[in-house]
């Protein structure tokens, strides 16, 4: 049956609360992280000291909160429109970090970020119609078939390989480990939070019948483990790099593997336009290179070895970091962040 057209203003107001929500809980949990390492003084990125701090419990909560609200979201209307509002909680991030955490991006990392964003909502609003599940049996169907049993293994087996051999060699080198593994799963998460919802909503309308079915509980399962997977790779990146950074490269990723489960699931591209397949691919392209911008605002020019930059561009990198190595009282300097072993991390060389 058609929804309401109401339904979908409902959804996007949850999903654009839900994108503040997630936004402004990273900056509690890395202020819980912070605290804990003071208080605590685990090695960075290392123990579940965190656990014992009250802020990091606040911003959990709040995350939870928004997560909630993208579940219902999810259930009121199309994966195609909720997505995007990730987004906001770039932006909400980037602006409480700047005003409580003390931390920057530089331009490249601003334009990266953008560029990321960008990308990101020309993949949501031109992504093929999709056919959302309103019962578990639909759901289970999609589940079962062959396409998606094969992806789903494929980012299983790939996120399972990446935490057990990738991860502990090059986990605390490069930002894109944990957050890649957060991704791959959320992607999955996404997928059954969806199927989820949608069977929920069926069984507020009146049919009981939803919680007969035996893939209700599993999929129920599946959030709740996958969920708790992303939430401790989640603060492993955040205790050992920006904030800004590591939530701008979660959304880019996580919205690149959410959309391409979503296509799989529901057999998306079927009935595509070359036009809208396109222009897909030019908003991944959008990604990649506002993802590589958010990475090379990262780079300290003199720490490059010689030859590999040329001199334009280590002046362009030295001029994008002049605007936070300039304004000590901008951040708490990163001998202080050291002193106590950087639990959070910043990206201010």
């Amino acid at each position: 049956t058609t929804q309401p057209a109401s339904y979908k203003v409902i959804g996007v107001l949850l999903a654009v609360g839900s994108g503040l929500l997630i936004g402004g809980s990273f900056i509690f949990k890395k202020k819980g992280l912070q605290a804990a390492e003071r208080k605590f003084g685990a090695a960075k990125g290392e123990g579940h000291e965190y656990l014992k701090s009250w802020l990091w419990w606040t911003g959990m909560i709040v995350m939870i909160i928004g997560e909630l609200m993208n579940l219902i979201a999810y259930s009121f209307t199309d994966a195609i429109l909720v997505t995007p509002m990730g987004s906001l909680a770039v932006v909400t991030s980037g602006i409480l970090a700047h005003f409580i955490l003390k931390e920057r991006l530089t331009t490249f990392g601003w334009l990266g970020s953008t560029l990321s964003i960008l990308g990101s909502v020309i993949i949501a609003l031109n992504g093929p119609a999709e056919e959302t599940s309103t019962t578990i049996q639909a759901f289970q169907k999609k589940f079962l078939s062959v396409g998606f049993l094969v992806w789903g293994s494929l980012c299983l087996v790939s996120a399972a390989g990446m935490v057990f051999f990738v991860a502990p060699k090059y986990g605390k080198k490069n930002m894109l480990v944990y957050i890649t593994i957060c991704s791959l799963l959320g992607g999955l998460s996404v997928a059954c939070t969806s199927g989820l919802g949608g069977a929920i909503l069926t069984s507020i309308r009146g049919d009981s019948s939803q919680w007969k079915q035996w893939f209700m509980y599993f999929t129920l399962a599946f959030v709740i483990t996958t969920l708790l997977l992303e939430i401790n790779y989640l603060n492993k990146a955040l205790a050992l790099y920006n904030s800004a950074s590591v939530t701008a490269a979660y959304y880019v990723i996580f919205t690149s593997c959410t959309l391409i489960t979503s296509i799989i699931l529901n057999s998306g591209f079927h009935g595509a336009s070359t036009t809208s397949i396109v222009t897909l691919v030019l908003g991944f392209l959008v990604i990649v290179v506002g993802v590589a911008l958010l990475q090379l605002s990262k780079i300290e020019p003199e720490d490059v070895k010689s030859g590999m930059l040329d001199g334009k561009t280590s002046l362009l990198l030295s001029a994008a970091r002049s605007e936070t190595t300039h304004h000590a009282d901008d951040d708490p300097g990163i001998d202080a962040i050291r002193g106590i072993s950087g639990v959070a991390g910043t990206i201010h060389r």
